[in-house]
């Protein structure tokens, strides 16, 4: 027959657990390894989980410079890019007031006397200026009163009358040009 197992009680067989070392050593016992197994268990997570938030930081660190890097390189294209779209919008401006300069000057050729001629003309958005002779002062005051009688031109002041026999009467007119009259 097998010999009975051999039990040995370091602690003592006292009334041990009625003891107050005796209770705290039967608590550390039992449930101090539950809490110590517990313990355990969220070092060992907290130690694996700070490897993968140590990745994952390595990971967008790495995807931050690239991007960085792309956007460092397409610096020149993006700066090329708005001055297009800033060219294009001047495009845009001119081509939308371009026909009123053309009109202008198609009204200035209508209301232009037979005896006088234009030595420059400037046309803006809002400003006309021109330089002209006439041949006699019937020419010269029926080009002035044309420019009266069109709603188009406001402020209509003269200046520089010279008269010579060569040339005729020599005279500049400049003239605000309003934005949405017509004759």
């Amino acid at each position: 027959m097998p010999a009975d197992p051999i039990r040995i009680n370091l602690l003592g067989s006292q009334d041990l657990e009625h003891t107050p070392w005796g209770r705290i050593v039967a608590w550390a016992t039992t449930y101090g390894r539950y809490i110590m197994i517990t313990t355990e268990i969220i070092v060992l997570l907290a130690f694996i989980s700070r490897f993968s938030l140590d990745r994952k930081n390595t990971d967008l660190t790495e995807e931050v410079t690239q991007k960085q890097a792309i956007l460092d390189a397409n610096t020149d294209f993006e700066q090329t890019i708005r001055s297009l779209q800033a060219n294009i919008a001047t495009s845009q401006k001119l081509l939308a007031d371009q026909s009123k300069p053309i009109d202008t000057v198609t009204l200035m050729e209508t209301i232009l006397p037979p005896d006088v001629y234009l030595t420059s003309l400037a046309v803006s958005s809002n400003k006309l200026t021109l330089q002209a002779n006439a041949g006699s002062t019937t020419g010269f005051a029926q080009l002035l009163a044309n420019l009266a009688a069109i709603k188009q031109f406001q402020n209509v002041a003269i200046s520089g009358v010279n008269r010579s026999a060569a040339t005729g009467i020599a005279f500049q007119v400049t003239a605000d040009v309003a934005v949405g009259q017509t004759k």
